[in-house]
């Protein structure tokens, strides 16, 4: 097997992953984020109103660990943000919310 140069192996560490595969990866996280109950159940809650976060938390029923995960993955993935005391969802929020059957 050829040994691989520097500029070679910079080369690949530095490649950006192709349009195709960013839209496979965006696709998994969206199925990710659907996956689980307490995000649907989160994401349904904040609804195209918002919520704060006693609100929300309440509506989903979950103690401050599992909301601050669940918020944070949310968040992290562009589905969820917060405005002023509101968590509100965002174009791409509001596409898991379309997607989730009431």
């Amino acid at each position: 097997m050829p040994e691989i140069s520097d500029d070679e192996l910079e080369a690949m560490l530095e490649r950006r992953p192709t349009v195709r595969e960013a839209k496979v990866d965006d696709h998994a996280l969206m199925v990710k984020a659907l996956e689980h109950p307490v995000r649907r159940k989160m994401i349904k809650a904040v609804g195209v109103f918002g919520k704060t976060k006693g609100e929300l938390q309440k509506e989903a029923g979950v103690d401050d660990a599992i909301f601050n995960f669940q918020t944070d993955f949310l968040i992290k993935g562009n589905y969820l943000k917060i405005e002023g005391d509101t968590y509100r969802l965002t174009d791409r929020g509001l596409v898991l919310l379309s997607n989730i059957p009431k």
